[in-house]
């Protein structure tokens, strides 16, 4: 067996291999409940990624308007599974989960005063909190209405922008090797092949042969089961 590529890629082909075996062991499942409302948020998930590109994106042009020539015009527009309704949506939950998210911490660090004895702090703190959430809104709002992204961060250039694509692409090739690899497996149970069809040396042997930490395969309950496998083998062990 051969894989390449980055340690999502590596996973994939392995779990490939893993279904294989289920299938030829006819050990098929019906698909899971809730396996489509788990691939509506990874697809959000996705899509929520490439509107950030998008975003930095315009803001490379609010840096250096001269780049839209460089890196020419369809780099800077939105994309075919981008649209305005679906923008105004997801702008109405960032902003939502930015006020439960300080919302909680606020909760949370009144809570820790109390258990100290200490006095708590006034709703008016929240509300100071809260002002970078109606900030976060008014900014959205603008960026529909003009069509503009103003660049955020300290001395934002080009360059740093960049750099900042590149995570993005990192994390959106790692989001969707997962989701292809979830669609594919929504009819097989790759645990139950992984500990009762296949011989733990040989999944121990592709983690060694292709530099994929075990943990990847074997949670700790695992590990201890088949700490006898992990030790027995090494990269060149043949079945």
């Amino acid at each position: 067996m051969k894989s390449s590529g980055s340690i999502e890629e590596k996973i994939k082909d392995y779990n490939a291999a893993n279904r294989e075996v289920a299938v030829l062991c006819n050990h098929k499942r019906t698909v899971p409940t809730g396996h489509l409302g788990q691939m509506e948020k990874l697809e959000d998930r996705i899509t929520g990624l490439k509107y950030q590109k998008w975003r930095i994106k315009q803001m490379m042009l609010d840096v250096d308007p001269k780049i839209k020539k460089k890196k020419g015009a369809d780099f800077f527009e939105l994309g075919d599974d981008l649209d305005q309704e679906w923008i105004s949506k997801h702008q109405e939950f960032l902003v939502e989960e930015q006020r439960q998210k300080i919302e909680k911490k606020f909760a949370k660090e009144n809570e820790k005063l109390k258990e100290e004895g200490s006095k708590e702090m006034k709703h008016k703190e929240l509300e100071e909190r809260l002002e970078v959430v109606d900030e976060l809104a008014t900014k959205f709002k603008k960026e529909n209405k003009t069509g503009k992204v103003e660049a955020e961060g300290k001395g934002p250039t080009v360059e740093k922008l960049e750099g900042n694509l590149e995570k993005l692409d990192q994390r959106l090739k790692t989001l969707t090797l997962q989701a292809e690899d979830k669609h594919a497996n929504k009819e097989v149970a790759l645990g139950t092949s992984k500990i009762n069809y296949i011989d733990p040396r040989l999944t121990v042997v592709f983690s060694k042969k292709f530099d994929v930490p075990i943990t990847k395969f074997f949670s700790k309950t695992l590990r201890e089961k088949f700490d006898w496998a992990i030790k027995s083998v090494d990269e060149d062990w043949e079945f």
